[in-house]
């Protein structure tokens, strides 16, 4: 299903309206609420959790992207537009970029602090991207992969890449003790109970079913190599405590 974010109405290929509220996810209420405080609440935990500020950790990411004039540029759940934002900056006019999220509420706020023509917010889902085979040079992702069935993902990425074109994901990692059920059902239940302390149910829910998604480095390796990806490198980024996992840095390049 075609989906376009144009003047803050989602409309289908077929030109019927749809209010995305109506049936909301567990995800889309969380980050419905969060949208507002976004960046301020992404900053605290991030320096709380790693040691890192939200902008700090952006700039990381985007150290590992390769642009040249021409390219286009698809950040999968932009979000706020932070990395769009910090692309424009870096880039102007020479890039196409457009940002993906499936929650509204996110990409209104991105919208009011970005409002440029060089720069194209669509509300839609990563899972089924609107967009055509071979459409980008580069995909982005920053802190989204462990809400998604990964599989899923990086299959819709690989078919929206060009042949040749760049990956580049930023999210946290796991290790491979993760994989038994015992330790996946209380990291879940210690999310779940965390989350609902400092924020709120729906944010309690949505990290919790979190948990099952996140992968450690050679689970990413393997299945980016598995899903004709190449030039596959993942880096742990340093982290100020030892015993919560590391963010990872995930670099491919799409295969022929």
């Amino acid at each position: 299903m075609f989906c376009v974010y144009i003047n803050e109405v989602l409309l289908l290929a077929d030109g019927q309206k749809i209010d995305m509220m109506d049936d909301k996810t567990i995800l889309q209420e969380a980050f419905t609420e969060m949208a507002p405080r976004y960046e301020t609440l992404v900053d605290g935990e991030l320096n709380r959790f790693w040691g890192w500020r939200y902008d700090q950790f952006i700039n990381r990411l985007l150290e590992e992207v390769d642009i040249v004039d021409g390219l286009s540029v698809l950040d999968v759940a932009t979000g706020t537009a932070m990395i769009p934002k910090k692309l424009i900056g870096r880039y102007g006019d020479s890039i196409r970029i457009v940002g993906l999220d499936i929650t509204l509420a996110m990409l209104r706020r991105g919208k009011k602090l970005l409002d440029d023509p060089n720069v194209r917010l669509v509300c839609g889902s990563a899972m089924t991207m609107p967009y055509g085979t071979c459409s980008f040079d580069v995909v982005l992702c920053g802190l989204a992969t462990h809400h998604m069935d990964i599989p899923v993902l990086i299959s819709e990425i690989r078919r929206t890449l060009k042949p040749g074109g760049k990956l580049t994901i930023a999210d946290v990692g796991g290790s491979a003790v993760w994989r038994m059920p015992i330790v996946r059902f209380f990291l879940k239940v210690m999310a779940f109970i965390y989350f609902l302390t400092v924020e709120n149910a729906a944010r309690a829910w949505a990290e919790a079913d979190g948990v099952s998604n996140v992968l450690c480095a050679e689970d990413w390796a393997n299945l980016l190599s598995q899903m004709g990806f190449k030039g596959v490198t993942v880096v742990e980024l340093p982290s100020k405590f030892k015993w919560i996992p590391s963010p990872l840095l995930i670099k491919a390049t799409r295969g022929g």
